[in-house]
């Protein structure tokens, strides 16, 4: 299944734009949500996706090493820098463990084969609508080695709302939210 089928919850919708500063509307899959902030929000520059700041999300550009504020950040960076390959090495926020990735704009492999990308938001909270997506959004965009870590953090971690994806499906949304792929409607993508 591609990332665009599954169903996710109103507060998942509700969070996820919430955190990237759109209109409210209601979204039953994940595939609604992306088409609305891509149509929404425009395309990520690499200043958007880079921290000036070490992060948990390393990676390598042209012999360079840089930080992205989420791994999903990461996946995002071979589209706005237009075609160069990303090498990726994210840890988890729980149990040490490590994602390596070779990210392009055709695809993603990565170390373990079986890691699980987590997407969400911070809850949504009245009187907390202007937080930055760096706040709201970046720390529940992580990687996992493996599905059962994931959903360890996400029984741990109740401030948030968080769906587990497939790397490949994370690649495509990814690839979707910056707008490289032609979303309906779509006059770009941001996170």
């Amino acid at each position: 299944m591609s990332y665009e089928g599954i169903q996710i919850t109103e507060g998942l919708s509700r969070s996820v734009q919430e955190a990237v500063g759109i209109p409210a509307r209601g979204h039953e899959t994940l595939g609604e949500l992306v088409e609305a902030v891509a149509t929404e929000r425009r395309a990520p520059q690499a200043e958007d996706l880079l921290s000036e700041k070490p992060t948990r999300h390393e990676v390598k550009v042209n012999g360079e090493t840089l930080h992205t504020h989420c791994f999903l950040d990461a996946l995002m960076l071979p589209f706005v820098l237009r075609g160069e390959p990303v090498e990726v090495r994210s840890e988890s926020p729980v149990g040490g463990g490590e994602v390596t990735a070779l990210v392009t704009e055709e695809g993603v492999e990565a170390s373990p084969s079986g890691a699980v990308v987590s997407f969400g938001a911070a809850r949504a909270e009245a009187g907390k609508e202007d937080r930055p997506a760096q706040t709201a959004l970046c720390p529940f965009l992580n990687a996992f080695p493996t599905r059962t870590e994931y959903e360890r953090w996400e029984r741990e971690f109740t401030q948030a709302v968080t769906v587990g994806l497939t790397l490949e499906e994370a690649f495509a949304l990814g690839r979707d939210w910056a707008g490289a792929a032609e979303v309906p409607g779509s006059g770009g993508g941001c996170c």
